[in-house]
């Protein structure tokens, strides 16, 4: 009969057994992510979202607090709130320094936090600012400035006049877009993960999903949210930490691997992937059904390629944005065609239009030779009138 270990407990709820080893008592799981949290948490420590208390109540927010006309710093004017959730809220603001310029204003709490969760959640904060303060793409935010205040830190950033895409799709019907929007939406998201991949160390977003992308009434996508995203490190064999959103994280993502762009390619391919068809990748993970895109033989090839997108295996994915990038931008251009210049129904999708039949080559014809005489020194030819002089230098040219 093996003697019974001694337990006790901390003050993070970790039962401890008498060998040293730590165990969770109870723990709290994530719904987004999955992580286990000790049971007094109010937000994971891994993905920021609130935790379901007992009860199925939600986690008492802590944030968000800020109202109408409240003057931030002496210099923001608080005009709205326009987000909450995770560890903190974002407002909009006017900017009184730079002629109410509207500005988006992040913020993060830093009550109701174990020490872990402090540290997990101040870091995630901190390197978003980091990332952001350093890239430059018409489809980032700027960042202007971070600071605390009240025990709170808070993130400047540019303000965007749209709606979320996940928001968006909600009030499409079937909650999907028309291919062609989803195609523009699409080769504006690789060019900004292209410019993120192409940066020394690459930066990997790993949370592209509907959610974290905004859109402008003009179609204009702004990628937000660098809270887990990462720089490659080259040699490393996994990540330090599961990160990202069910349904759009790839395999590599769950601490099986180190993450690389491929992982951003099978997010933006099950991002595409729902676009197209309006199924919601986090309801079946690592499943999805065919697309069968009706219209122009062409959209058998975009099918393909999602599905080469979405591959468990990283290597059998597109090697890179910038070869995705490429074959959508093909593929936008013979929809674009197409409509201009419909192919009859029932072609098969290897179907190539006929080619013009080829120009007849022009055969060379001889001119007939003048004829020389005894006393023919030179023929000059090439002219149209009558030679009337003739000059030699002195070298004989």
């Amino acid at each position: 009969m093996l003697p019974c270990c001694r337990r006790g407990r901390n003050k993070l709820g970790f039962q401890i057994a008498a060998g040293g080893c730590a165990i969770l008592s109870n723990p709290l799981f994530c719904d987004a992510c999955g992580a286990a949290n000790r049971p007094q948490a109010l937000f994971c420590y891994a993905c920021g979202q609130p935790l379901q208390a007992q009860g199925g109540k939600s986690a008492r927010q802590t944030t968000g607090l800020l109202v109408y006309n409240h003057l931030l710093k002496q210099r923001y004017r608080i005009l709205q709130q326009v987000g909450k959730g995770g560890f903190g809220a974002v407002y909009k603001a006017a900017d009184l320094q730079f002629g109410n310029r509207q500005v988006a204003i992040k913020e993060m709490s830093q009550s109701s936090l174990s020490p872990q969760e402090l540290v997990e959640a101040t870091e995630s904060f901190k390197r978003e600012a980091m990332l952001l303060a350093g890239l430059t793409h018409p489809n980032l935010p700027r960042i202007y400035e971070q600071f605390t205040d009240m025990g709170r830190w808070y993130l400047v950033m540019d303000y965007i006049e749209g709606e979320t895409l996940e928001d968006h799709l909600e009030k499409r019907p079937g909650k999907k877009l028309p291919v062609e929007t989803a195609l523009e939406i699409a080769v504006q998201l690789c060019m900004v993960l292209e410019y993120l991949h192409m940066r020394q160390p690459p930066i990997i977003f790993r949370d592209l999903k509907p959610g974290n992308i905004m859109l402008t009434p003009h179609k204009h996508i702004y990628l937000i949210d660098f809270g887990i995203a990462r720089h490659f490190k080259p040699g490393q064999a996994k990540d330090t930490a599961a990160l990202g959103s069910t349904g759009y994280a790839a395999p590599e993502q769950y601490g099986k691997a180190q993450t690389t762009p491929r992982a951003d390619i099978y997010a933006l391919g099950a991002t595409l992937h729902q676009l197209m068809t309006g199924h919601d990748p986090s309801e079946t993970p690592f499943q999805f059904p065919a697309l069968k895109l009706p219209g122009h033989p062409i959209l058998a090839r975009l099918e393909q390629l999602i599905m080469r997108m979405v591959e468990m295996d990283s290597n059998k994915r597109p090697a890179s944005v910038a070869a995705v990038r490429q074959e959508l931008q093909q593929i936008a251009t013979q929809l674009l065609i197409g409509k201009t210049n419909p192919l009859p129904a029932g072609l098969p999708p290897t179907y190539q239009p006929p080619q013009p039949p080829p120009l007849p080559r022009l055969q060379r014809t001889n001119k007939p030779q003048p004829q020389t005489q005894s006393n023919t020194r030179y023929i000059c030819n090439g002219h149209t009138s009558r030679v009337t002089a003739v000059a030699w230098s002195p070298k004989g040219t």
